[in-house]
């Protein structure tokens, strides 16, 4: 039989995200597979990004140069022609940056579905230990998990930047290389990153109920420790505590 013991391997693994309908699953494979499409996914996007800034670099440099004229001559220089080289800009400057937030997610994934194999437990499983961990235990096991949240949360804002630059690009020049793959995917991982945040939700709530329940019956626990502790005092400073019966006086001698 495979333990499931909550090892500091465990502890320290990357969070996995199963979108909330894989509890239908069964297997880990089943699991593992579904992660290693979403890692596939992101990095699909990833390139695209990359792809669709070097495209836009041009409109990037244009603009560096209209910042070295004189305010006099870009203030004439105004029209749609000259939006639409500010927005490409724009578009280059979010898509440049977002790169290694897609690529810090996907590592958070990839490393998640690669631990909880060598673990020998399913990626779900894997979820609700580092949950429970953070929960009860605090410490390193709650930044540690906060930290692979964060990145998958800042993911998802990023995504939504990202997508409205890629339907500013698209509605100015359709044609620009990888945007119409960017903007159709994109959307899709927008989608999983909903089920991802709605998977670590669950096992967020799950985790915070078993330790407020374990919180409360330690703090039972103690209560009756005390009134165990101030019964016994009580008895010892009654009148009859220092009488002894006959077969205690007999022991006595």
């Amino acid at each position: 039989m495979r333990s499931h013991a909550l090892t500091p391997l465990a502890l320290t693994l990357a969070t996995l995200a199963i979108p909330a309908h894989a509890g239908a699953m069964t297997g880990g494979a089943t699991e593992w597979t579904q992660i290693a499409n979403h890692v596939e996914l992101v990095m699909q996007v990833s390139e695209a990004i990359n792809t669709t800034s070097n495209t836009l670099m041009t409109a990037q440099a244009t603009m560096q140069q209209l910042r070295q004229l004189p305010q006099s001559v870009t203030n004439s220089m105004n029209g749609p022609a000259l939006e639409k080289v500010r927005a490409l800009a724009e578009a280059y400057r979010v898509m440049s940056q977002a790169r290694g937030t897609y690529e810090d997610a996907a590592g958070v994934l990839r490393k998640a579905a690669t631990d909880s194999e060598r673990l020998g437990i399913t990626p779900s499983e894997l979820l609700r230990l580092k949950a429970d961990a953070a929960y009860k235990h605090g410490g390193v096991y709650q930044r540690s998990y906060e930290q692979e949240q964060e990145k998958l949360r800042r993911l998802a804002e990023t995504s939504r930047d990202v997508q409205n630059q890629a339907n500013t690009v698209k509605s100015i020049d359709a044609n620009v290389k990888g945007i119409q793959f960017l903007a159709t995917q994109n959307v899709q991982m927008q989608a999983t990153l909903a089920d991802i945040a709605g998977s670590i939700s669950t096992a967020n709530a799950n985790a915070a109920e078993a330790a407020r329940l374990a919180a409360v019956e330690k703090g039972r626990a103690a209560d009756r420790e005390r009134e165990m502790r101030a019964a016994r005092a009580r008895a010892a400073r009654t009148p009859d505590a220092g009488i002894k019966m006959p077969f205690e006086q007999q022991l006595v001698k």
